[in-house]
């Protein structure tokens, strides 16, 4: 074969980004970097080891060996019953952890800040969510968290709630009074689950906010994004008896390939040997590098770097601070601005931005030159004025119409957005910011989110669920 005349434009891009001097702060948390003897051992023997399930290497459906004593491992690190890796990412442990407790006609308390793996749960099980709005913050541009409050008025009202699902942290690293709210759906027999992806170094030390273990029932956690697993990765853990195991190991079978990759369980185990070796002293070098960065960003740039000052306020109970949010609204520049600017003149990568803010991943895999290079980059920004703040905020719930399940199932059809007014959402309308959906599948489209939509378009946002052409798609007819 002619190796000149065979085109491989994804490979060829991945070389290309690999031959960059590219500082990452984006996910997966190994940041490109071998970690001693773990990542020598995966890279060394990454085709040796990508095989099958024969004779001595257990079977992930049906473990009864390496990979079953892998897992137990991995409970008595994270004080688990039970622990399972997860090939399909932590969207296949939130969607196995609501089967494991939600019926058809169950009702599922959930945040309106949850991860779109949530949806697919709702859609499996026939389960009908229970929407809470979290709280917000203006100046940020973000909302923030839902609070034990909302979710004690909520169960109070309805009877028929059987599992209440939490994400700690979000996106920003916002985290909910989860013990105050563990303590509120016991009382009322009520099961809680944890989206905890962005939180699986929870627990490594006191400066963290506590992790879902202490508290939940079933939680999942992504190790890809902040330790040093391959993408793809994740886990899920089980503690006490409210979870129905045999019906998680059912669901984890439906959603997960009957072929799972031996590197990514390799990388778990990996991930976990690392941790339960050094994982302490680890997170703690993680959370000095970032907050070394905020101190200096705070001091010498004109961007603010979010701080434990945030802790007890709207909604934030408490904050992951190896996470960098770092808000330039208050300089007069757009989070797209700055971060577009940052990867094209400085070759820095950041995990994501918004209208205001951008973000920034630090693991114990990023090192202090990154951090040089970060803050050398942002100290060359000056203000340049006051920024339109032009949020537009849902602060109330849209009209369910049916259920979500009954929305995917049905016939659906793209229409103009200005022309969806009275249809049903097919499709979550998600605007970015601030990353909370305006629309649920089953939801009624007012004259209001049209309005809200299209003035966050024009001020530079951006909407999952809105097409180049600005076409949106509805339910087809009338159910």
């Amino acid at each position: 074969m002619n190796k000149r005349s065979v085109e491989m434009p994804l490979v060829e891009a991945l070389k290309q980004y690999g031959l960059e001097d590219s500082v990452r702060f984006h996910m997966p948390g190994h940041k490109g970097r071998k970690f001693r003897f773990a990542s020598e051992e995966l890279a060394k023997n990454l085709y040796s080891w990508d095989v099958t399930e024969i004779p001595g290497l257990d079977d992930l459906q049906q473990p009864e060996g390496p990979i079953k004593l892998a897992q137990q491992k991995l409970a008595e690190l994270y004080g688990a019953d039970a622990s399972f890796f997860l090939v399909n990412g932590a969207s296949s442990g939130v969607i196995a952890m609501m089967g494991a407790c939600l019926e058809p006609g169950d009702e599922v308390l959930i945040s309106r800040a949850s991860h779109k793996s949530v949806l697919s749960g709702l859609v499996l099980t026939g389960a009908e969510p229970v929407y809470l709005m979290p709280e917000r913050h203006e100046e940020l541009g973000v909302y923030t968290q839902v609070t034990a409050e909302a979710v004690a008025e909520q169960v109070g009202q309805k009877p028929n709630v059987k599992a209440a699902l939490l994400t700690n942290p979000v996106y920003q690293g916002f985290c909910p009074d989860i013990k105050s709210i563990s303590e509120i759906v016991r009382k009322n027999n009520v099961k809680l689950l944890v989206d905890e992806a962005q939180g699986p170094h929870f627990g490594f030390s006191s400066a963290l906010p506590k992790s879902a273990g202490e508290f939940a029932d079933a939680w999942v956690q992504s190790p890809h994004k902040m330790l040093t697993s391959l993408t793809q990765t994740a886990w899920l853990h089980v503690k006490g008896d409210g979870i129905n195991g045999g019906r998680v190991k059912s669901f984890l079978n439906m959603v997960t390939s009957t072929s799972p990759s031996y590197v990514l369980m390799a990388s778990l185990d990996l991930a976990r040997a690392i941790m339960e070796a050094e994982g302490q002293a680890l997170t703690e070098k993680a959370l000095e590098l970032a907050e070394t960065a905020r101190l200096y960003v705070n001091k010498s740039t004109p961007f603010y770097a979010v701080g434990e000052e945030v802790k007890g306020k709207r909604g934030i109970y408490d904050i992951d601070l190896s996470r960098l949010m770092i808000n330039v609204s208050v300089a007069g520049y757009s989070g797209f601005e700055v971060e577009e600017l940052l990867r094209k003149s400085f070759n820095i990568y950041a995990e994501y931005a918004d209208l205001y803010n951008v973000y920034f991943l630090v693991t114990f895999s990023n090192t202090k030159y990154d951090i040089e290079r970060l803050l050398e980059a942002l100290s060359t920004f000056k203000t340049k004025g006051s920024f339109e703040k032009s949020i537009i905020w849902a602060d109330k719930l849209p009209k369910a119409a049916i259920k979500p399940q009954a929305a995917f199932y049905a016939t659906g059809e793209y229409v103009p957005l200005d022309e969806s007014v009275g249809r049903i959402a097919k499709e979550a309308l998600v605007p970015y910011p601030p990353g909370v959906p305006l629309l649920m599948p089953g939801e009624l489209v007012e004259g209001e989110h049209v309005e809200m939509l299209r003035e966050l378009l024009k001020s530079g946002g951006r909407c999952h669920g809105v097409t180049s052409g600005d076409l949106v798609q509805v339910v087809a007819e009338d159910i």
